[in-house]
């Protein structure tokens, strides 16, 4: 198989309907999704001042590491793609990253192919990374799904090749199996939870007060998207947090990316008005058989109606209606998502640090700085445990590990 490595936007562009086909269903593995994002976050958007840092986010610089892999038949057709990015830096060095990276959270993170080309692609692309594109030193590549075979084999065959290659559990994703039918979801529930929702639905949704708003063309997309910011942004900062599209590089790609979702029937996007007000937002993703809670906002003045519960039960119910197997509420352990029965499914990082001596002795330090941050770490965490309350009322405590990877 041949490895190109694509370094500039026409080149990105021109494999648009490939890149989508072997990205399937998965809108965050779509080239709208991540071409979209290289737009907005790559080095200096229009919008972007030449005083201005962008790019790398700490520092230093990015350019496209996008690998394309091509059978070798005599059609050349495209079989992989590797969606990477190089940043450098004095500290890091220059470390692969998937394009989609930093705040805008992508998760399901993979090398794009067929199940049945995943361990003959991998392997060439570990081969062509250990002696074609060897201009890097380090891999740093998260939110994989555990079992992912085609970035599981990329790591052993990097490791053959003399590379370190480590894997940790990351920040798992929450998942609900959908029953075919609503009555038969509630039935799963407790009974307490279960009378909440009927009584939800019965005074508020099906009353002549409520008005649920789903998106399906451009006309509704430009009335619902800046409803969706509004909702957003008012309850963060009511907790006193600055709020996702307070970044207008966040703003801006949501917007365009949005925009191309709808075009292609992965957009889910909805807000619930209440007595003529909008009270609640969803922004979701779809595929063919699983739908994914992306975003969302509540108004913060009127919590006790409970906005985000009578949004989530719409947002459930079109995803059931749509067949949909699966409601993946993807990264970050907020309890709402435990309340709702979703799962977690496990997702991994995997580090991988390339068999050069700087490279080495760049990744020891690196470990070294990780090791210490992590212990620092451990030590707040037990200092604030042990100043908390034990549980009480049946809640169960929950607490993280830190996880200290050497290199």
């Amino acid at each position: 198989m041949r490895v190109v490595r694509l370094n500039t936007w026409d080149r990105l562009a021109e494999l648009e309907a490939s890149w989508n086909l072997l990205a399937a269903d998965m809108p965050m593995r779509s080239w709208d999704w991540l071409a979209t994002w290289w737009k907005h976050y790559g080095p200096r958007p229009a919008h972007v001042s030449e005083g201005e840092e962008r790019g790398a986010g700490r520092g230093g610089s990015i350019g496209l590491f996008v690998l394309a892999v091509y059978d070798d038949g005599s059609e050349g057709r495209l079989v992989g793609i590797a969606p990477w990015v190089l940043r450098q830096s004095a500290v890091r060095g220059r470390v692969v990253r998937w394009l989609g990276d930093g705040e805008v959270c992508t998760d399901h993170n993979s090398i794009l192919c067929a199940p049945h080309d995943a361990r003959r692609v991998a392997a060439r692309l570990g081969e062509a990374l250990a002696e074609e594109f060897d201009d890097w030193d380090r891999m740093e590549l998260s939110a994989v799904d555990a079992g992912d075979v085609a970035v599981s084999e990329l790591a052993a065959v990097l490791a053959e090749q003399g590379c370190s290659a480590r894997t940790c559990a990351g920040d798992a994703c929450w998942v609900l199996e959908l029953p075919p039918t609503w009555e038969t979801y509630l039935a799963g529930v407790s009974k307490s939870h279960r009378k909440q929702l009927r009584q939800l639905e019965r005074r508020v949704l099906q009353s002549s007060r409520c008005e649920w708003h789903t998106v399906e063309n451009a006309c509704d997309f430009e009335k619902a998207w800046p409803i969706v910011v509004d909702l957003h942004q008012r309850r963060r900062r009511g907790l006193g947090e600055a709020g996702c599209f307070a970044s207008r590089a966040f703003h801006d790609y949501h917007h365009e990316v949005a925009r191309r979702l709808l075009k292609r029937g992965f957009l889910r996007m909805s807000w619930l008005a209440l007595d003529g007000s909008p009270i609640a937002a969803e922004y979701g993703l779809a595929g063919s058989g699983t739908t994914f809670a992306y975003q969302g906002g509540v108004d913060p003045d009127r919590l006790p109606e409970e906005p985000g519960r009578l949004s989530t039960i719409l947002f459930l119910q079109r995803a059931i209606a749509e067949g949909h197997t699966r409601f993946d509420f993807l990264r970050g352990n907020e309890p709402y998502k435990l309340h709702w029965r979703a799962a977690t499914k496990s997702m991994q990082s995997y580090r991988i640090v390339a068999n050069r001596p700087m490279a080495r002795l760049r990744g020891r330090a690196l470990a070294v700085g990780d090791a210490l941050s992590g212990l620092a770490r451990q030590g707040v965490r037990r200092l604030t445990v042990e100043a908390s309350p034990p549980p009480t009322n049946n809640t169960t405590a929950m607490r993280g590990s830190v996880v200290i990877l050497p290199n």
